[in-house]
C-alpha cells in the first residue's frame, strides 16, 4: 500500500585499487613578462588562446615556475586561505616580482574570523575565496602581512577573475571552463579552485598523487586547491577511487595542483611533494585568478566602503548605489570598486554625473577597481556611487553578514576611493593655456569584423582653444585574452566569442569626454550539432550501442568474441538516424558453429523485449532497493550498501529497459544510518517519509533538487547534525524551510544552490 509521504535519494559506490604512477618531466616555457608602468606591480602578459596547441604546461614537480612552498593548513577547516594566498603569491611571481611573497594565513583567518573586527562567526565549518578577498580589499587594516614578521604590505588586490560555477549537464560549458582556468593560469600564474575532496578517504581515492572523484557522483566541493599546471594527456588508467563507479576517467588529461596538507603527505605525488594530479572528469566551481594588484598608498588616502566582509552573492536588479559623507577638507575620487559579472553592460555615475570612460560591456565578472587617472574633485562633503547595469537581472553585489551564509540584503558591495587635494594624483587638467576640452569623436563609429581580423579607428579632440589631442583607448567587452586594442588599432582573437566590442577614445585632458564605437562580430555558420545511436541487435540481444555525431567519419566498431565476428547487413557508415541494425555472429573458423556464450559481457543482461514488473515488485538496483509500479513510478526504500558514504537518488531508476520516475522517498530510508555524509534528493521526489534522515549522525549536507517536493514528514530530520546544510532550489527556500522546521528540526540550516 502506498504511503502518504515520500522521499528520495541514490547511494554512491565504495570500492579501493591500486596502481602505479609515474612521475612526468616535461615543463613548457614561460610567457614572456613585462611590467605595467601605471602600478608598477600589473604586467601585461602573453596569453594563450582556446585553440592553443598547448597540451601540457609547467607539469614537473621538480621544477615547476611561479610557485610558493607547500603549506599545510593541519586539521583545520581553512583551506581557503591557504589556497588564496598561493594564488596571490603566485601572480606576484609570474608578474615579475623577483622576491619570494610568503603571506600569513593565519592573520587573513584570525582578521576574518570572529577573532577581527567585522569577522565571520563561522569560518571554523569553512570559508571561500571571496572571504580572501575581502580581506585584500578591506581598508588600512587588512591585506596581504608576511608570514615572517607580520609587516602589513603596500599590495592591494585591485582585480579578480571569477569564474563560477557550470551546469554539471552541460558538456561544452565543462570544456570551456576547462579552457578558461589553463588561459588563467598561463596569464596570471595559479588558479585557485573549489573539489570535493576528503581527507579520511583519499586512500581511496588517489593512487600515487593522482585523485579522481567522478563529476556526476560529486556531492559538491568541499575543498580549495591551487591549480599551477596541466597535462592533456595524462593517462586515465592512472587513476583509481574504490568509492564511486566509474573508478577511472573515461578519457586523459589532470591539472596539476598544490594541496595544504603539507609536503609530507603519503598519498601526494611521490608521497612527499604535496601536490596532486586531479583528473578533468573531477567537478570544480568557483574557479578565480588574481588579475591586478597595484599600490595601496598610490590609491587612495581614504576608503570609504561598508562591505568589510566582501561579497555574499549577486541578488535581483539592475541599479544600485552607495552614498558616503567624506571624513572631511577637499578630497578627490581617485578610483571606486565593486563586483561586476561578466556579458553585462554597466554605467557609473557619481553625484549624477556619468563617467563615461569606464561604461561598457564587461568581460570577465570578478571584482574591479576603476581607477580615475586624473582624481575628480568632490563639490561638497558628499560623495555618491551609482551603477546601472543591463543585459543581467541578477547584479547587485550584496555583502555577507556575520553569518556568512547569510546577505546582507541592506549593504551593496561598492567602495570609494579618495586622495588628499595637497597630494593628489598628478593628472593633465581639462582646462589647460593650449585650450578647454568639449568632446571626442571616433571614427569608424561602427563596424563589423570577424576574429582573426583587425580594425584602426582614429579620434580626434574638439574644444576651444587648442585643446590637447593626447588620447587613451580602452576596450570593453572582450571574451578573450587575445583580443588587444593598441594605440587605437583593434585586434580579433581568433578565439573570441563575444558578439559586440566596444573601444572608447577619452580625452587624457579631460577624462570625463570620450567617444565610443561598436564593432558587431560575424560569426561563421557552423552545422547544427546532431547525434544519434546505433544499436547492434543479433537474435534479439542488444549487442552494441554506439553515439554518431553527425559529420563525423562514421567508423563501424569490431567486435570480436570466443572466435566469432559479429557482422551486419548495412552500411554503417550512411546510416543518418537512430537506427537498429540487425547483426549476425559469424565463426572465424568455418568449423566453429555454436555462437558466443550466455555469459558473453558484450551481450545485455535484459531482452530485447523489456517486461513490464508486475505492480509493486521489488527489485535492488545499483545498491538502492526500489517499488516498481506501472504507473510507471518507484519509491526508494533503502541503501543496501552499508558502508556507503554518499547516497544519491537519481530522478529515474531503469528495470527491464524501462525508466521510472523516482517520486518518493520511504520512511526510515536513511535513518540511524552513520557513515552516510553527503545525500542528494532527485528532481522527481515529490514526498520525504517519516524519519526518513532521522538519527544520520555524520550527515551533514543534503542537496534537495526538486522543485516539487509537497511535504516532509515527521522527524524526517530529527537528530542529524546542528551544523548540518540542506541545500534547495531557488524560489523553493521559503517553502521548504518551513516544512523541514515543521517536521522537527528548527536547527538545521535551510540555503539555496548556487
Amino acid at each position: 500500500m502506498r504511503k502518504d509521504k515520500r522521499i528520495f535519494a541514490v547511494c554512491l559506490a565504495a570500492v579501493l585499487s591500486v596502481s602505479v604512477l609515474t612521475g612526468t618531466t616535461h615543463l613548457q616555457a614561460a610567457a614572456a613578462v613585462s611590467k605595467n608602468p601605471e602600478s608598477g606591480l600589473r604586467s601585461g602578459v602573453q596569453s594563450y588562446p582556446s585553440s592553443s596547441p598547448l597540451t601540457s604546461y609547467n607539469e614537473d614537480v621538480a621544477h615547476l615556475a611561479y610557485v610558493t612552498d607547500v603549506e599545510d593548513q593541519a586539521q583545520t577547516s581553512y583551506c581557503w586561505a591557504y589556497m588564496a594566498d598561493a594564488v596571490m603569491e603566485s601572480y606576484l611571481l609570474r608578474t615579475g616580482r623577483t622576491e619570494q611573497n610568503d603571506f600569513s594565513e593565519s592573520d587573513m583567518i584570525y582578521q576574518m574570523g570572529n577573532g577581527g573586527s567585522y569577522g565571520f562567526l563561522d569560518l571554523t565549518r569553512g570559508g571561500n575565496y571571496h572571504q580572501a578577498v575581502a580581506y585584500w580589499t578591506r581598508g588600512s587594516q587588512c591585506g596581504p602581512r608576511r608570514e615572517a614578521d607580520g609587516t602589513l604590505t603596500d599590495y592591494y588586490v585591485s582585480e579578480t577573475t571569477d569564474l563560477g560555477t557550470y551546469q554539471k549537464e552541460d558538456v561544452q560549458a565543462k570544456q570551456d571552463y576547462i579552457r578558461d582556468i589553463k588561459n588563467l593560469v598561463t596569464q596570471y600564474g595559479a588558479v585557485g579552485v573549489s573539489v570535493w575532496f576528503n581527507s579520511f578517504d583519499r586512500l581511496q581515492t588517489t593512487i600515487n598523487g593522482a585523485y579522481y572523484y567522478p563529476q556526476a557522483s560529486s556531492p559538491g566541493v568541499n575543498h580549495g586547491v591551487t591549480i599551477v599546471g596541466w597535462n592533456d594527456f595524462f593517462p586515465a588508467a592512472w587513476f583509481r577511487n574504490t568509492l564511486t563507479t566509474p573508478g577511472q576517467p573515461s578519457g586523459p588529461g589532470a591539472f596539476l595542483v598544490k594541496n595544504s596538507w603539507g609536503r609530507n603527505d603519503t598519498c601526494s605525488i611521490n608521497g612527499n611533494t604535496g601536490y596532486y594530479w586531479i583528473s578533468y572528469e573531477n567537478y570544480f566551481q568557483d574557479a578565480f585568478a588574481v588579475s591586478q594588484v597595484t599600490s595601496r598608498s598610490g590609491l587612495y588616502d581614504h576608503v570609504y566602503e561598508t562591505d568589510y566582509r566582501g561579497l555574499s552573492e549577486y541578488m535581483q536588479g539592475s541599479s544600485y548605489s552607495r552614498t558616503y559623507r567624506l571624513d572631511g577638507g577637499t578630497e578627490r575620487l581617485s578610483g571606486f570598486a565593486t563586483y561586476v559579472k561578466a556579458g553585462a553592460s554597466y554605467r557609473f555615475f557619481v553625484n549624477g554625473k556619468e563617467l563615461t570612460q569606464f561604461s561598457g560591456t564587461m568581460a570577465r565578472s570578478g571584482y574591479r577597481t576603476f581607477r580615475l587617472a586624473d582624481p575628480l574633485p568632490v563639490n561638497g562633503t558628499v560623495l555618491q556611487l551609482q551603477v546601472e547595469v543591463t543585459g543581467n537581472d541578477r547584479a547587485v553585489p550584496v555583502s555577507s553578514t556575520a553569518d556568512s551564509q547569510i546577505p546582507d540584503s541592506s549593504n551593496v558591495c561598492l567602495k570609494a576611493f579618495t586622495v588628499n587635494t595637497s597630494t593628489g594624483i598628478p593628472g593633465i587638467s581639462p582646462s589647460s593655456p593650449y585650450g578647454t576640452v568639449t568632446g571626442v569623436t571616433v571614427s569608424p563609429q561602427d563596424c563589423q569584423l570577424r576574429p582573426g581580423m583587425s580594425q584602426k579607428f582614429q579620434a580626434w579632440v574638439t574644444g576651444t582653444g587648442q585643446p590637447s589631442q593626447q588620447i587613451s583607448w580602452q576596450l570593453s567587452g572582450n571574451s578573450s585574452s587575445n583580443t588587444k586594442l593598441e594605440q587605437g588599432v583593434l585586434y580579433i582573437g581568433n578565439d573570441e566569442t563575444s558578439g559586440e566590442l566596444y573601444v572608447y577614445a577619452i580625452s587624457a585632458a579631460d577624462r570625463s569626454k570620450s567617444a565610443r564605437a561598436k564593432i558587431t562580430l560575424e560569426k561563421e555558420q557552423q552545422p547544427a550539432a546532431s547525434q544519434y545511436t546505433v544499436t547492434f541487435v543479433s537474435e534479439g540481444k542488444i549487442c552494441k550501442s554506439q553515439v554518431v555525431y553527425h559529420g563525423a567519419s562514421a567508423t563501424a566498431p569490431v567486435l570480436e568474441r570466443e572466435g566469432y565476428t559479429l557482422q551486419w547487413d548495412r552500411d554503417y557508415s550512411n546510416i543518418t538516424g537512430n537506427t537498429v541494425v540487425n547483426a549476425v555472429w559469424t565463426p572465424q573458423n568455418p568449423a566453429q558453429t555454436d555462437p558466443p556464450g550466455e555469459d558473453d559481457p558484450q551481450e545485455p543482461d535484459d531482452p530485447g523485449e523489456p517486461e513490464l514488473p508486475e505492480d509493486g515488485m521489488v527489485k535492488t538496483v545499483d545498491k538502492g532497493r526500489y517499488i516498481f509500479w506501472k504507473d510507471g513510478t518507484a519509491w526508494y526504500t533503502k541503501c543496501t550498501a552499508k558502508n556507503r558514504i554518499m547516497v544519491i537518488v537519481p530522478a529515474k531508476v531503469r528495470i527491464s529497459g524501462l525508466d521510472y520516475a523516482v517520486t518518493m522517498m520511504e520512511e526510515n530510508c536513511i535513518r540511524g544510518n552513520k557513515k552516510v555524509l553527503n545525500v542528494t534528493v532527485g528532481k522527481n521526489v515529490t514526498e520525504i517519509g517519516d524519519h526518513a534522515f532521522a538519527g544520520c549522525k555524520n550527515l551533514t549536507r543534503i542537496t534537495i533538487k526538486s522543485k516539487n517536493l509537497e511535504s516532509v514528514g515527521e522527524g524526517a530530520f530529527r537528530n542529524i547534525p546542528d551544523h548540518a546544510v540542506v541545500v534547495v532550489p531557488r524560489g523553493c527556500l521559503s517553502a521548504y524551510r518551513e516544512m523541514i522546521r515543521l517536521s522537527g528540526n528548527a536547527k538545521v540550516r535551510v540555503k539555496t544552490a548556487g
